[in-house]
């Protein structure tokens, strides 16, 4: 799968989503890019775009990776946190879950000095070793690595 996927495809009912992301895979990478701010309505809609990527990855990899990278803010709803958290548990349940994400939240990103921790929790919860950057390059070195057995923030 190389097309490029959006949530802007997603048939939502009745409260429209805040918050654009769209993810591509290259080999077994997929890379996102999350436009915010977002609201708990884009957590669903990310889940529901996601899922045949993250199938597919599974099953041709075993073992895969994604980077996010923000754009225009990284804010998000507390509702939004949470229901992105027990979307984590749940890949990690089900055993799909990314064996490392990046996280690029470049300077200057609204909400990035105060959402970065807030990130670093949220998947320290979910049991998912992550790490930000400030870069994408940097990002996608620290990806390439061996594989980190717990959380780099």
């Amino acid at each position: 799968m190389h097309k490029k996927v959006s949530t802007n495809h997603y048939p939502f009912k009745d409260f429209k989503p805040h918050g654009l992301v769209e993810f591509y895979q290259r080999e077994h990478v997929l890379l996102t890019t999350a436009t915010g701010p977002f609201n708990e309505e884009i957590i669903d809609a990310h889940s529901f775009m996601q899922k045949d990527y993250i199938n597919k990855l599974s099953a041709d990899y075993g073992q895969w990776f994604e980077l996010v990278e923000f754009e225009n803010s990284c804010m998000a709803t507390p509702g939004a946190l949470e229901k992105l958290m027990v979307y984590f548990v749940e890949l990690r349940r089900k055993g799909i879950a990314p064996a490392k994400t990046a996280l690029v939240i470049k300077e200057g990103l609204e909400g990035g000095s105060l959402l970065s921790d807030t990130y670093c929790n949220l998947y320290k919860r979910a049991g998912m070793v992550m790490s930000v950057f400030k870069s994408k390059t940097a990002a996608l070195n620290w990806l390439a690595e061996e594989p980190a057995t717990e959380l780099a923030c």
